[in-house]
């Protein structure tokens, strides 16, 4: 029996959902891939603000088995040191109570997150960031006020896919590829320097 029937039946058991959602296409995101964490993955989905987990997502080991994504995001505009509002590319996973930094500054609680606008959501933040933030700066989640990510990310998603209501989400991801830039995730420097192994030209 294969391991990722394994997974399903033992978390069956547990009565732990677990949904298993058709690979969608990455559009060449991809440009070579080595190896993938052996029998698929189990990422818990209870933390997750958006409705699609998107392809070169980095994620990380959690805890009981299961993985966690570390929350990224982009800036749409500029973010002077005077604003508390972040304006940020639809697709996150930000939710209130998260923290989310950028390579030059500090985490920031997130005290409201409005999703009303057509073409980005509003962060509002605690405190404002202490340095000015660049259109098109990655963002990702942190410990907390530091620069330190949350998610320790050692691999990528491979594909596309719909995040369940509830339960956990089983899917694939790779560990060892290349990327192609100009479709890449907004992934800070931070974060390129953990996935050790994944190239992105």
């Amino acid at each position: 029996m294969t391991s990722d029937k394994l997974l399903i039946i033992n978390n069956l058991k547990n009565k732990k959902m677990i949904h298993i959602t058709p690979a969608v296409p990455t559009s060449g995101l991809f440009m070579h891939t080595l190896a993938d964490l052996t029998g698929g993955v189990t990422i818990a989905s209870t933390h997750l603000g958006g409705a699609y987990l998107y392809a070169g997502t980095p994620i990380g080991k959690g805890s009981d088995g299961c993985y966690e994504v570390e929350k990224i995001a982009r800036t749409l505009y500029i973010t002077p040191t005077s604003s508390k509002e972040l304006k940020i590319a639809k697709g996150h996973h930000f939710l209130v109570g998260d923290y989310i930094a950028a390579d030059v500054a500090d985490g920031q609680k997130i005290v409201s997150v409005n999703k009303q606008h057509a073409e980005y959501d509003t962060l509002t933040l605690e405190q404002a960031f202490t340095e000015e933030i660049a259109k098109d700066t990655p963002l990702f989640a942190s410990e907390g006020n530091n620069r330190q990510p949350k998610v320790t990310a050692v691999a990528l998603i491979a594909h596309t896919t719909l995040v369940p209501h509830e339960g956990d989400l089983y899917c694939s991801a790779w560990l060892i590829g290349v990327v192609k830039e100009e479709r890449s995730q907004p992934i800070a420097k931070t974060l390129r320097e953990q996935l050790k192994l994944i190239s992105f030209i």
